[in-house]
């Protein structure tokens, strides 16, 4: 019940942010790429949350290429969201997903953390075989900055991740070898103690 009621919390939220960029996209500074475009439609969305799935309502904008002379099209809700027109599932779960690399957890093991995201062990291997290629989705991703003191620490490690290779005739038990880095500025003195160390970001 928490989730379907936390589903259309985030529906109506959704909905009402759409409703908000038609009220202001013609006056709002933040909303100018969308100034020259025209409403032409309503169309539902459907996408997998880390809530569950969800449907939701958005307009549908279009305008002239004065080169071309043709109708180019944009959902600006979308695009505000980040997701791709192609796009059926969150980055959310992708980032959680992507967490679980290193903790030797089975795809069935995910599965089950994630019972009521309704995605199938197909949808989580792809995830994974395509973690290092997929820019987009870089964990602790930031573009925050940081000062660099005289020293950089960085950690390497590396484990093998047990992980079904999915075929035509069937599935094959396989070991893949993944390696992990992480970098810091050491750790901080005032915030740590004898029992816990406080690392620097």
């Amino acid at each position: 019940m928490l989730y379907i009621q936390s589903i259309e919390i985030i529906q109506q939220n959704l909905e009402d942010c759409d409703e908000w960029i038609f009220k202001n996209y013609k006056i709002d500074e933040t909303l100018k790429e969308f100034k020259d475009y025209k409403v032409k439609e309503i169309k539902p969305r459907t996408l997998t949350i880390l809530n569950g799935k969800i449907t939701f309502k958005r307009k549908k904008y279009y305008k002239i290429n004065p080169e071309t002379g043709k109708e180019e099209y944009i959902f600006p809700l979308d695009k505000l969201l980040g997701i791709e027109k192609w796009q059926r599932i969150d980055n959310s779960i992708k980032e959680k997903i992507l967490s679980f690399i290193g903790k030797k957890k089975t795809y069935q093991d995910i599965l089950d953390t994630m019972e009521h995201v309704k995605i199938c062990i197909k949808t989580i291997s792809n995830i994974m075989k395509n973690a290092k290629t997929d820019k987009e989705y870089y964990l602790n991703k930031t573009d925050k900055k940081i000062k660099i003191p005289h020293t950089l620490y960085i950690q390497i490690d590396g484990t093998y991740l047990k992980m079904w290779n999915e075929k035509k005739k069937g599935k094959e038990k396989i070991k893949k070898h993944s390696i992990f880095s992480t970098v810091h500025t050491g750790f901080d003195k005032a915030k740590s103690t004898k029992k816990k160390t406080c690392n620097c970001k």
